[in-house]
């Protein structure tokens, strides 16, 4: 994440997959509008709801924006719709190439969604991965250990950090 040497592209496709178990598939076509900037904050749509990105990933996040970089385009990719803009106009990178790059940094697709998947499983209950990951319903139920249907009733019963 901090080494300039690296495109940062690579950079934040790169931690996709770890952090919030991103396909390839799906990591090499978010659109410009998945990255949220509203003030200090920066924000990553994965799923139905957007996600807060931690620093330094939002500033890995607002410097992609404000330089995207095409990976075999000439010209200007500024006004694409895609963040990783392909090699045709108007279209976004496949994940084929991406991967490849990827590779090349030592970051492999299937461990790190694995990884990624088993770590969050444990800490989310299946309908917040789906809403916030974008993964199907099945996925995330079969990657949740134990029971999270109780998970809103317990909530019910804390107490309300406000009251």
């Amino acid at each position: 994440m901090y080494d300039d040497s690296l495109a940062i592209e690579d950079r934040f496709a790169g931690l996709l997959v770890p952090l919030y178990a991103q396909p390839l598939t799906v990591d090499s076509q978010p659109p410009v509008t998945a990255v949220i900037v509203e003030g200090p904050k920066t924000s990553l749509r994965l799923g139905d709801t957007p996600v807060l990105l931690p620093e330094p990933l939002d500033t890995v996040a607002r410097r992609l924006l404000a330089r995207r970089p095409g990976y075999t385009t000439t010209g200007t990719t500024s006004d694409s719709l895609w963040l990783f803009p392909g090699a045709f106009a108007g279209q976004p990178l496949s994940h084929h190439p991406l991967g490849r790059r990827l590779n090349r940094l030592g970051i492999y697709s299937r461990p790190g969604r694995t990884s990624a998947l088993m770590g969050l499983s444990t800490q989310l209950p299946a309908a917040i991965l789906t809403e916030l990951l974008g993964i199907s319903p099945e996925t995330a139920t079969a990657w949740c250990p134990g029971n999270w249907v109780r998970y809103a009733a317990e909530l019910q019963g804390r107490p309300h950090p406000t009251g």
